[in-house]
C-alpha cells in the first residue's frame, strides 16, 4: 500500500435509485408482401423511435399505395396511439418464416410483443397451424430464457354472410401468447381493394405497448396517458382531427354497431379482439385483451402473460449473478438460513419494484432452507405474484327513497 494515502475514496454507483428504461413498450411489425425501400432491403429488421423514421425509410403513405399493402398505416397507427414506443420494422417478402423472426428477437431481446400483418386476400388454409406455429415460435424462445409476451395476427374470418356463432372458437388453440384481431377502421378498408381484409394490427400493438403491463386492452383509461391525452378522463381510439376509428367493421365488412350484445359477447368469449363504443361515451375502444387459451386458464389475457414474463425476467437476471457461487451449508448439509434469506431478499427486489409501480398487489418468494444443492440439484425457489384485479363490468343497484339515512 502506497505510503501517506491515509483515506481512499471509492466511487459508487447505484445509491440515487435510477432505473434503467422499461422495455414494456417494444413491439415488432413484421409486414408481409413487403417490397423494399432505397433505405430498407427486405427481411431486414429496423428500429423506429418515431413515424418520422419510417418515413425516412421510405415507408410513407406514397409506399402503400404504390405497393397496394398496408405498412405505412400500421406504422402510423402504433405511433399515433403510443409516440414514445418503440417499434422495429420487417418488409417480410415470401422467404420470410418464423425461424428469420426467431433470429431478429434473438439479436433483440429487447423486443416483448410481436404483430403480423398479412396483406393477403386468402385466407389461411389452416389457420389452427398458423397460430400454433406462433405459439411453438414462442415456446422455443422461452427456452431460451427470451420472454415474447404476445404474438398479434390478423384474423381469418372473411365471409359477410358467417355468422358470428360459426366462428372459430379460438380458445381451443391452447396458444396462450398468441391474439387474433378481427377489427378493422372502415375509412382504411376503402382505400384500396386490396386492403379489404386486413386487420388493425398496428392499433393494437399501439394500444398494448401504450399500457402498463397490468392494464387490460380494453381498458376505458389508462394510467399514463401520452402527453397528447393528458387530462382526457378516458382515451379512446377515436381520432376525429385524423379521421381515424370513426366507425368500425370487422374483417368481414359487417359493421360492429349491428352485432348484438350476444355476439359481441360471444367474439370475446371465443377470443377475438375487436373494437366497440360504450353507450353515452364518445370513442371506440377495445373489448379485452384475449388470447387463444382457454377462458379459465389464468393465462387467458395478455396482461397476465406480459406480468408473468416480466417477473421472470426479474427474478432471473437478480439470481444470475449467484450462479456457480458459494453456498454456506448447516452441519447438517443444509442450506444456511442467512443464505436463503439473501437469495430470497435478491430474488424479492424485482418484485418489489413491481408492486411499488403498483404492477402487481403482492408477490412472495421462498426458499425452503431444509434442500441439498449440487450440481445434480439445482437451487428450488418458489414464488408468488398476486396480480391486480380488473373491472369488467360494474353493476349498480339503484332505487327511490323518502329520505336518506
Amino acid at each position: 500500500m502506497p505510503e501517506f494515502d491515509g483515506v481512499i475514496v471509492n466511487q459508487l454507483d447505484g445509491g440515487l435509485g435510477r432505473r434503467t428504461p422499461s422495455d414494456d413498450g417494444v413491439a415488432i411489425l413484421v409486414v408481409g408482401s413487403g417490397v423494399a425501400t432505397g433505405s430498407l432491403a427486405v427481411n431486414t429488421a429496423a428500429k423506429l423511435l418515431s413515424y418520422q423514421n419510417a418515413v425516412d425509410l421510405g415507408i410513407d403513405a406514397s409506399y402503400d399505395d404504390t405497393n397496394s399493402i398496408l405498412a405505412n398505416y400500421h406504422i402510423d397507427e402504433f405511433f399515433r396511439i403510443n409516440p414514445n414506443g418503440t417499434l422495429y420494422v420487417v418488409l417480410a417478402d415470401g422467404t420470410f418464416d418464423n425461424d428469420a423472426l426467431k433470429a431478429i428477437i434473438r439479436d433483440n431481446t429487447d423486443i416483448r410483443m410481436v404483430g403480423v400483418v398479412r396483406n393477403s386476400a386468402d385466407a389461411e388454409a389452416d389457420f389452427s397451424a398458423y397460430i400454433g406455429g406462433y405459439q411453438t415460435m414462442v415456446n422455443e424462445l422461452k427456452t431460451e430464457f427470451i420472454y415474447v409476451d404476445a404474438v398479434i395476427v390478423e384474423g381469418n374470418e372473411f365471409a359477410s354472410e358467417t355468422a358470428i356463432a360459426a366462428y372459430d372458437d379460438l380458445r381451443e388453440e391452447e396458444a396462450a401468447n398468441v391474439s387474433v384481431v378481427a377489427i378493422q377502421d372502415p375509412v382504411i378498408r376503402a382505400l384500396d381493394a386490396a386492403y379489404a381484409k386486413h386487420a388493425a394490427v398496428g392499433t393494437v400493438l399501439g394500444g398494448l405497448t401504450v399500457r402498463k403491463v397490468n392494464e387490460d386492452l380494453g381498458s376505458v383509461n389508462i394510467i399514463e396517458k401520452p402527453s397528447y391525452a393528458k387530462g382526457q378522463s378516458t382515451f379512446p381510439l377515436t381520432d376525429r382531427g385524423r379521421g381515424r376509428w370513426l366507425s368500425a367493421v370487422l374483417q368481414n365488412g359487417v359493421a360492429v354497431s349491428t352485432l348484438t350484445p350476444a355476439e359481441k359477447t360471444a367474439l370475446t368469449e371465443t377470443g377475438y379482439i375487436f373494437v366497440g363504443s360504450y353507450a353515452g361515451l364518445s370513442g371506440l375502444y377495445f373489448n379485452a385483451g384475449v388470447n387463444c387459451a382457454a377462458i379459465e386458464s389464468d393465462y387467458s389475457h395478455i396482461d397476465k402473460n406480459r406480468i408473468w414474463n416480466k417477473a421472470a425476467r426479474g427474478i432471473r437476471l437478480a439470481l444470475l449473478p449467484r450462479v456457480k457461487g458459494n453456498l454456506l451449508k448447516t452441519p447438517e448439509g443444509k442450506i444456511r438460513p442467512t443464505e436463503a434469506a439473501e437469495l430470497q431478499q435478491l430474488g424479492k427486489r424485482p418484485l418489489t419494484i413491481m408492486e411499488t409501480a403498483e404492477e402487481i398487489s403482492g408477490s412472495s418468494i421462498y426458499i425452503d432452507p431444509d434442500q441439498t444443492v449440487n450440481d445434480q440439484n439445482p437451487l428450488q425457489v418458489k414464488a408468488q405474484l398476486q396480480v391486480n384485479g380488473i373491472i369488467y363490468e360494474i353493476q349498480v343497484d339503484l332505487g327511490l327513497t323518502n329520505s336518506i339515512a
